[in-house]
This record gives structure tokens, sequence and C-alpha cells, in this order.
């Protein structure tokens, strides 16, 4: 819903593109090996190789070894992270000491990722010595291997504090590197390029203006390697699961059409008015579209917050559209959101959505541009790379594209490209949605933009509409009688909650279902509303009520006990309809006591924490269905915390000085060379040298004071068993030497040197 309809002028919007250069051949019978090539933001500890190689295990790409002579520095997960990112190294030192093919002989890639330049920047060494050093290295590639493909990247920027024209040298660098590209590229070696520029912020994305942080850059990195390398790897794209595009149609992952009969409901102004999706549902709707905030305007809505709306929203058997509304007016409203931020939002959250295909939409972003055409024109392209990097992400939901022009399309820019963005969705799973307001006051326009999308075969729902408007008087029984003649889904905008100038849009009075607006009266229970053409999904049963609670699940185990958690698994529950997720009850003591609720997990686990130590909990669980059935509790799991304390340890230390600045990379071991589990540690140690840890770092918590440094268990690595050992570390700064700490604690006991 747009709160103003205005024009203005506005800047182009700029958009990360990802240019391959030749076609990818096709895969090899045995696994294709992958070599990662690059300074420290490959390899100390470049932790978006983890993510990556994760990323392609979760999508079925498993045929993929990652090779390199570096072992895999730790990144709270086991990996394949063999690599070649040599920290503080050049690419025209790698050519001077012809170090590449000595690499190549031992790792023999078929495809090589090279993020490599960072130092020679810093180093002030121009852009075409650099390429020089590119042309030999690609060389060498091809000598082992006729037919490497190399991946080739636009670097992140970087924003050193001794650096200041480095910006600018990096993007002389990036602007020169596809031509060099093209003019090298071959059919039987292609060169693609990939993007790492465009959209990261050295302000935002590193924790020293040259190094991706833990937050946001290792997952901007991932993002923009993993369409790159599965078009190498030459694989297919997973098809669409849940529910999906046939023709004009959306169906059910059963075959069964599906035909939104919904309400928009502005949840992210309104977080605590829950009980809306049960009084929605009460007239008959079977979908909610519930608006989310991307953290630009609003928000951003986290993950679990995400995992709880899609609970609420199956506990009331409605489908679920989630919609970011940042976006809205881009190019007219300020401070609106790009729908890159708005992709790079959905991602962040990919894990509350996941899984969830059968139920939830997710709708790109609202009202994605204003009235500045200029800004409009660019919906095609900025709508195309918003899905596909939703697609290259693991994300097989039906996806839900707005159109430009505060959703109303008045020049028609997305019925004229719609067809276009379809195909560039690798799963043509794409429903287009219009906002019907007051462009669409007569019966002609209305059924000529519907006859559009009709006779393009492409399916299309009205995302929102109302009885009246500012800018017109949209003609909302048409709206209803056509879509309902011709199996188009719609939803009403909305259900309370609008702001004063539009408050006729709202549908109750105060979020009251017994007190509903004219205009709620008209769509709730009208001719061609939802009371009468509603049809509930059939993955919730398709109408039948379901009165059956879900099996007891099984005891709790406890695992991972530390001075202050827990973890709990337990054996899945079953029902009829589906589980959609589990509470869990704690009770103080080893007796007495009462049960209360401390959280719930969509899944068969759950980590309590802010326990207190040497002390003693009991567990149980229970879970529900989609509507609202609770089982009975599971048994009881009794769990006693640690005091933590210390042991015997050992520590190695090494660090590596960057070429070109005074920064350096640090890695730790940490070994229990006791005979007990350490459940909770801190190391400490002191720099003699005024050296600075750069936050966050990997693997612990680190904290500074003067010279002494913490560093704190992370959750994954809390508990070292006998023998065991973690690997952490950070990057950082020095002045004049980089001396290493002459000694290290863990628990307050001195440990001895690897």
């Amino acid at each position: 819903m747009n709160w103003r309809f205005l024009r203005a002028l506005v800047a182009g919007l700029l958009l990360a593109a990802c240019a391959v250069v030749a076609p990818a051949a096709a895969r090899a019978a045995v696994p294709t090996r992958v070599m990662a090539l690059g300074d420290s933001i490959t390899g100390s500890p470049g932790c978006w190789r983890a993510l990556l190689w994760k990323h392609l295990q979760d999508t079925g790409h498993t045929d993929v070894d990652f090779v390199g002579t570096l072992p895999a520095p730790g990144c709270g997960f086991t990996y394949d992270g063999d690599n070649e990112g040599h920290g503080g190294f050049l690419a025209t030192g790698i050519v001077r000491d012809n170090q590449l093919p000595g690499w190549l002989s031992a790792s023999r890639p078929d495809i090589v990722l090279m993020h490599l330049g960072t130092n020679d920047v810093w180093s002030n060494i121009p852009a075409s010595t650099i390429l020089d050093a590119y042309t030999t290295l690609l060389g060498q590639m091809r000598a082992a291997n006729p037919a490497t493909k190399l991946i080739v990247a636009k670097i992140i920027p970087m924003n050193p504090a001794n650096c200041a024209a480095c910006g600018q040298r990096v993007v002389e660098l990036n602007n020169a590197i596809p031509a060099w590209a093209q003019a090298h590229s071959t059919a039987a070696s292609p060169i693609t390029v990939v993007d790492q520029w465009t959209g990261f912020d050295t302000a935002a994305d590193t924790g020293d203006g040259v190094h991706p942080n833990s937050t946001t850059g290792i997952q901007k990195i991932e993002s923009r390697w993993y369409p790159a390398l599965l078009a190498a790897l030459g694989t297919d794209t997973p098809a669409a699961t849940g529910l999906h595009v046939d023709g004009t149609r959306v169906l059910e992952a059963g075959g069964s059409p599906f035909v939104m009969r919904g309400v928009n409901h502005a949840y992210v102004w309104y977080p605590s008015q829950n009980r809306a999706f049960a009084d929605i549902k009460s007239f008959g709707a079977n979908t909610v579209r519930v608006v989310l905030g991307s953290g630009q305007r609003w928000g951003p809505t986290p993950a679990a917050e995400v995992t709880s709306v899609i609970g609420q929203c199956k506990q009331n058997r409605l489908i679920c559209v989630l919609e970011v509304h940042d976006t809205t007016g881009y190019g007219e409203q300020s401070g609106a959101a790009t729908l890159d931020q708005a992709a790079s939002y959905w991602i962040s959250v990919a894990s509350a959505l996941k899984g969830q295909e059968d139920y939830v939409v997710i709708n790109l972003g609202n009202e994605p541009f204003g009235n500045d055409q200029q800004v409009s024109a660019t919906w095609t392209t900025a709508t195309s790379n918003a899905v596909q990097r939703l697609r290259a992400a693991g994300l097989r939901h039906l996806l839900m594209a707005d159109a430009p022009m505060w959703g109303q399309d008045w020049q028609n820019i997305m019925r004229d490209n719609a067809a276009t963005v379809f195909n560039a969705d690798p799963q043509h799973n794409t429903v287009f949605s219009i906002h019907m307001y007051g462009v669409y006051d007569t019966a002609a326009e209305i059924n000529a933009y519907f006859d559009a999308f009709r006779t393009a075969g492409l399916p299309l729902v009205v995302g929102e509409f109302g009885n009246m408007h500012t800018d017109g008087n949209p003609d909302e029984d048409t709206i209803m009688a056509q879509a309902q003649a011709r199996g188009l889904g719609y939803i009403g905008w909305s259900w309370s909650g609008n702001s004063s100038d539009v408050g006729y849009l709202d549908m109750t009075n105060n979020f009251d279902p017994a007190g509903l607006t004219a205009w709620g009266e008209r769509f709730l229970n009208g001719a061609n509303g939802i009371r009468q053409t509603s049809k509930e999904a059939t993955i919730f049963g398709g109408g039948q009520a379901d009165t059956q609670a879900p099996s007891v699940p099984g005891t709790p185990a406890v695992s991972g006990v530390t001075s202050g958690g827990a973890t709990l698994t337990w054996a899945a529950s079953t029902d009829n309809v589906g589980v959609t997720g589990y509470d869990v009850l704690r009770a103080p003591g080893a007796s007495g006591g009462t049960f209360a609720v401390v959280g719930s997990s969509a899944t068969t686990s759950f980590t309590d924490s802010g326990l207190a130590a040497s002390s003693t909990y009991r567990y149980q669980v229970r879970a529900k269905d989609a509507a609202g059935n609770t089982s009975a509790l599971s048994g009881v799991a009794t769990a006693t915390t640690s005091a933590g304390g210390g042991g015997a340890c050992k520590v190695t230390y090494s660090a590596s000085n960057w070429g070109g600045g005074n920064g350096f990379t640090a890695n730790i071991t940490i070994v229990n060379t006791g005979t007990s589990a350490l459940n909770g540690w801190t190391l400490a140690f002191t720099f003699a040298g005024g050296q600075q840890v750069t936050p966050p770092g990997w693997g612990a918590g680190f904290a500074q004071s003067g010279g002494a440094v913490t560093a704190k268990n992370l959750s994954w690595n809390g508990t070292l068993a006998p023998n065991a050992s973690t690997g952490i570390g950070f990057n950082g700064t020095y002045s004049g030497s980089n001396p290493a700490p002459a000694a290290f604690t863990l628990n307050g006991s001195t440990c001895s040197a690897g």
C-alpha cells in the first residue's frame, strides 16, 4: 500500500551483475576440482568458502572437491576447505616467484575462483601491471589444464586507514577486468567475471576496511560466487517444490489449483496484533499477506520472528505471503530499499524459509518503484536479478513480483516485460502482482490488464486493492467478479492500522473483527468476496476440521552442557496434517518447581542459554500442529550445568603480516591436553608490541583492554573433549614489530606452547 501517490525525479539504480563470457562445458563424471586462489580475503580465514561449500551441499551439488595446498581454517563447522588463499600475497609476487605452477601440479583444478589484486593495489601497482600478472597466471593454468575455467572477481572495495587512494585504484582495476576477460576467454577455457564490488560496503561489510566481516561480508561474497560456480559446473537447477506455477495457474505440491483469497496484515507496524491471523481466518480467508521489514525503513524482521509468523499462518491454516515493505516507492520515496537489498534480506532469513515451500510465497518487495519513469524502467533487470539471487541461495518457493509505479503499472512496464522476468527465473516459478487502486477505476482498464496476462500465458494475482483511494475510485466490484470468473487470486488491503489519511482502507476498526468497516463488510461478506469464494489449501486438509493432536515427541536427550547452557534433541512427532513446531518447557531443580515454556523450535532441537552454573534443570517438550492441536508432554530430561574450570592445554599461535600495510592475520589452535572435557573456556594472552585485534575475529568472541586480550568460546565449540582442538583467529594491526604473545592461559591455567 503506498501512503502517497507522488511524482519525483531520482538517480538511477545501480545493479550488480555477473557476466559470463563463454558457456560452460558439461560437468565431468568425477568430482569437479575447484581451487580458490587469492590472498587473506580468500584464505585467512576466508569463511565465504565454507558458506559456498555448505550452499553447494544443501542444494544437492555434492560432487565438488575444493582443492589447494592450504588447509581449512576454522569457520564453525566442518567443510572442505583446501585452498590457495595466501595472506599478504600479491598477484605480481606470485608471478615473480613462479609459485602457481607448483600449486596447480599439487591440486589439478578444473575451475579456479580468483579474487586477487588487493595487496597489489595496496602496494600502488598499476592496474595494467596487475592484469599482465593475470595473463601470466592464466597461461600457467591452461598449461596445467587446457580446459581450465577461470571465474575472476572484480575485487571487493577497500578503504584501509593508511591508504586513501586505494579505493580509486580498486575501481580502476575492476573497470579493466571485463575487457581483459573478454579478450582472453576461449570456448575451451572460458572466463567468467563476477562482480564482488557492487553492493559491498567497507563500513558495513568489513571490520578494517579491507577484510570481509562474518556478519554480512562473507555472506555477500559467497552469494556472488555461487551462481557463477553453478554455471561453470554445468549443473541443473533443482525443480520448484511446493506451491508452483502451471501456465496461468498456481498449484499446490499435489497438483490442486490454489486461488488466493486473502487479506493484507500490517505486521511490521503492529507485531503484537497476532490475533489478526485467527480473525482473518474466521471469515474464511485462505491467504494472509504479511508486511515485514528489511531494515532500510522498518525492521529488519529477524529470522526467528519470520519463523513465528509462518507458524501463525500454519496454525490458522493460511497460506503465508511474506513481503518486504521497505522497497515501496524506490526512486521517489526517500530511504526506500532497492530490490537487491530486499533480496539480501530474504537470503539472510533463508533458514526460516527453507522447508516451508508448501506454505510460503516470497513477495520480493512491495511496490518496488515510484512514478519516476527512468527508474521504473529498470524494473525488469532489477526484478530478474533479485529472482536469480534467491534461486542461487537455494530458495525454491513460489516468488511474487510486484509491479512498478507504486504497484499500479500505469505505464505497463510489468505487463510488457513479465515474460522476460519469468524466463529469468531458472525454476519458472514466479507469479506477478498488480495493485489496483485509482488507476483501475473502469471495467475496461481492469479487463484489459487481466487479458494481457491471459494472452501471454503468465500467472497474475491482485496483490492489493481497495474500494476507494485518494488517486481515484477503484472498481472493486469488477476486480472481484473478474478475478472469480478467471480464477485469479486477490488479496485486499488491509485488516487494520492504516494511517488516518487512508483509514478508509481498514477492514476492521482497531483490529476488532466484530467492528467491520464498510470496506470490510464489502470485501469479506459481499458478492464474490472472501466468504463466498475462498477455498482452503488442501495442504491443510481442504476445509476438513483437524482435531487430531500430534503424537508425543521423544524424551529429550541432553548434550553440549556448559556452565550456562545445554542443547536438547528429541525424536520427532507425527501428525495427520503436519507438525509445525515444538514448545520446550523447563522446571528448576531435580524435583519440585513448575514447568513453564522457555522457547519454541520448528525443528527437533533447542539450545537453552542463560542458565546458572552448577544448577539442575528438568525439561519436557510438546508438539503442535497447523490447527493448534498440542501433543501430550514428553518424558522428563535432566541437565546439570558445569562450573566451568580449567585444565591442561596447549596453544599454537601463528601470525602472517600483510603486504603493503600494517595489518596481520593470526591463527590460534587450542588443544585440551587434559583427561576431562572442558565445558566452556576463555583464552587469555597479552600483546607486548601494541598490537590491536580488529573485531570480530572467528571461532571466539574477542575482547581487548590495553594489551590484554581474551577470547571466549562460541556456542558450537564450547565443549572440548580430551585431546580435542579448536581453531580461532583474528585480523589485527601493529606498529613496528609484531611479536607473538609470550604466554597463554585457558580458564586461568597456563598452557604449553605448540
